[in-house]
């Protein structure tokens, strides 16, 4: 009876981490309206700093996210990396939050390019960043049979 529980309570951590991660990619498409608006009504849309030079910070935000969006894959085995005595919730609690953590970080790169769209008025990188936020996304979305195998590999140092 134990085996079955535990298998709810696993189910039920990847539903919510699967509806946080969802809603997080949501509000990544949302960025996407926001821009979308503010250009149609404040068209030629500048941005709020027009009559700066937007080429060193462009390029330190576009480094910025490229570099992050290469970490990613790194936090996230830091943070799957599990103990010898983790039991089934401790190892769902580690598995949400990985999933989190992981949503977050991808939609840096969106976020940094809405810094340059409310800069500068640069759409094209906005929508650049923001895809590349929601294909990360699409990456590391939770997946039940991954979170499987997570949980049958043995702990690190076994």
């Amino acid at each position: 009876m134990a085996v079955a529980k535990d298998s709810v309570g696993f189910e039920t951590a990847y539903r919510n981490a699967a509806i946080i991660c969802g809603a997080m990619a949501a509000s990544t498409v949302l960025y996407a309206l926001v821009v979308a608006v503010i250009s149609a009504f404040q068209a030629p849309f500048g941005g709020f700093a027009p009559g700066a030079q937007p080429s060193i910070l462009r390029s330190a935000l576009w480094t910025t996210a490229l570099v992050e969006a290469g970490l990613i894959g790194l936090v996230r085995r830091a943070l799957l990396a599990r103990s010898r005595s983790e039991g089934a919730a401790a190892q769902a609690r580690r598995l949400i939050t990985t999933a989190v953590v992981t949503a977050a970080l991808a939609e840096v790169p969106a976020i940094l390019g809405l810094v340059l769209f409310m800069l500068w008025g640069l759409s094209g990188d906005f929508y650049a960043l923001c895809a590349l936020s929601l294909a990360l996304g699409a990456i590391y979305f939770p997946r039940l049979d991954g979170w499987r195998e997570l949980a049958a590999e043995p702990a690190a140092g076994c």
